[in-house]
C-alpha cells in the first residue's frame, strides 16, 4: 500500500468517525477533509477549491437557501390551514393533499427542505384532527422523495448529473427533463399510499 492509498484510507475513516460521533459539525468535517487533502498533497489547492465553482454545487446550494427562506417566512402556517380546509376531517383526502402539496414543492426546493417546512403543519394537523402522526408523515417522507424526481433541481443527483454530461460535451439535462417519468412515479406513489398504504 502506497502513501496515497494510506492517506486517503486514513482521512476517510477520520471522517466518518467524526460524522458518526457528531463531535465536530458536519460542515467543519467536511472543511476538514478538504483541507487535509490538500495538505497531505492528494489534491492540488486549485482542485480542492475548484468545487466551490462547479455550478451543481451553487445550484444545490441555492435550493437549501430557498427551502430555509420558506420555512422562516411564516408560508407553513399558511400551507397548514388551507390544507386543513380542504381536507375537512377525511384522513384519506388529508394524505392526499399533504402528499400531492409535498411532491409539488420537492420539484423545486431540496427534500430535506421539504420535510422541514412540511413536518410543523403536518405535526399540527394531526394534533387538531386527532390523527397518529406516523399516518400522516410515511406520506410526508416518500411523496418528498417522489416529488424530486419531477425537476432537474429537484435531488442534487440529477444536478450533478447533468453537470457532468455537459463536462463531456453532451447536452445537459433541461429543467423538465425527468417530469414525464417523474410524474407518473409521483402519481403511482400517490395512489399507492391513498389506496393501499
Amino acid at each position: 500500500m502506497n502513501f496515497e492509498i494510506a492517506a486517503v484510507l486514513i482521512i476517510l475513516a477520520g471522517a466518518v468517525l467524526l460524522f458518526i460521533t457528531e463531535w465536530v459539525r458536519m460542515d467543519v468535517v467536511a472543511l476538514l477533509v478538504l483541507v487535509s487533502l490538500a495538505l497531505t498533497g492528494l489534491v492540488t489547492p486549485t482542485e480542492a477549491l475548484s468545487g466551490f465553482a462547479n455550478p451543481a454545487v451553487v445550484t444545490v446550494w441555492a435550493v437549501l437557501v430557498l427551502s430555509a427562506g420558506l420555512s422562516r417566512s411564516g408560508v407553513a402556517n399558511i400551507v397548514g390551514s388551507r390544507l386543513v380546509k380542504i381536507a375537512g376531517s377525511s384522513e384519506i383526502r388529508l394524505v392526499f393533499l399533504i402528499m400531492l402539496t409535498t411532491g409539488l414543492l420537492s420539484g423545486f426546493m431540496n427534500a430535506i427542505g421539504v420535510v422541514a417546512f412540511m413536518l410543523p403543519v403536518v405535526i399540527d394537523m394531526s394534533r387538531s384532527l386527532n390523527i397518529s402522526p406516523s399516518k400522516l408523515l410515511m406520506p410526508l417522507a416518500f411523496a418528498s422523495l417522489l416529488g424530486g424526481l419531477n425537476t432537474m433541481i429537484g435531488t442534487p443527483p440529477n444536478i450533478l448529473v447533468s453537470g457532468i454530461l455537459g463536462n463531456y460535451g453532451l447536452e445537459p439535462f433541461k429543467m423538465f427533463d425527468y417530469t414525464p417519468v417523474g410524474l407518473i412515479i409521483m402519481t403511482a406513489g400517490i395512489i399507492f399510499m391513498v389506496s393501499i398504504g
